[in-house]
């Protein structure tokens, strides 16, 4: 069997690229994908970790907040303890080999990109950033 999913949306932040303790880099993101329902739009936020360094370096150089991306990679769950309440939380993992990302802005889009993102609005119910996650 094959776990796979597959996210289009836009980052909620820059990347926060981070270094292993081998040295190579690894990168957070925050990504929002949105669906119309009777004309109202409903954001949700996704939690991703790209572990594939290339892609990774990619991002750094090439995306920032509001860039449209296409990722694909392997969903997983993390769970931990929070004051005696079991938490899970869903994540997206790209791994090395098995992994796909496309930026998908067009030059004049990526000028755009910024106000696309802003239209989800910054006190959506789920922020970008989860202070309950022991990251």
């Amino acid at each position: 069997m094959y776990n796979s999913i597959t996210l289009i949306g836009n980052l909620g932040a820059d990347p926060d690229i981070k270094e292993t303790s081998k040295g190579g880099k690894y990168a957070l993101l925050s990504i929002a994908t949105h669906k119309k329902i009777k004309g109202e739009k409903l954001t949700e936020w996704h939690k991703v970790v790209v572990w594939d360094e290339k892609i990774a370096e990619v991002m750094e150089r090439y995306t920032k907040r509001g860039s449209k991306v296409l990722l694909q990679g392997r969903l997983t769950y993390k769970s931990w303890d929070k004051d005696g309440v079991q938490m899970k939380q869903a994540e997206v993992h790209l791994d090395r080999f098995e992994s796909k990302m496309e930026m998908l802005d067009s030059k004049s889009e990526s000028k755009s990109s910024q106000n696309e993102i802003d239209d989800f609005g910054s006190d959506s119910k789920y922020p970008s950033n989860n202070e309950d996650v022991p990251f």
